[in-house]
């Protein structure tokens, strides 16, 4: 695992929703409940993340973070000037949580 340290650095990641034993519970529908995680070290970190998932033409916004991210994005403090350059991970996870590593991008 690699750890992150100082300002700039955010993440979205999708996690299991609430049952803390790695399996989604499912609601009462069928399909699993996922919880959405948005985070950041700092506030304009924050603030980069989110406002990077809109589009400057306001036909094209979506609700953020709907369908146009991966299960997980990490971003380091480029991000705001490098746009997608400034991704340091990005990709899927497998039915086990697990980061299916033929899915997924880290920047070394």
């Amino acid at each position: 695992p690699r750890r992150l340290h100082g300002a700039g650095h955010g993440a979205a990641f999708l996690a299991p929703g609430g049952s803390g034993g790695g399996e989604a519970p499912r609601s009462s529908h069928g399909p699993p409940l996922l919880d959405l995680v948005v985070t950041a070290t700092g506030p304009q970190a924050l603030i980069d993340l989110v406002s990077f998932s809109f589009a400057t033409n306001q036909p094209h916004t979506r609700a953020p973070m709907s369908n146009m991210l991966p299960d997980f994005f990490v971003t380091g403090p480029e991000f705001r000037w490098r746009g997608y350059g400034g991704v340091l991970a990005a990709g899927y996870f497998d039915e086990a949580w697990r980061v299916a590593p033929n899915a997924a991008y880290f920047h070394c």
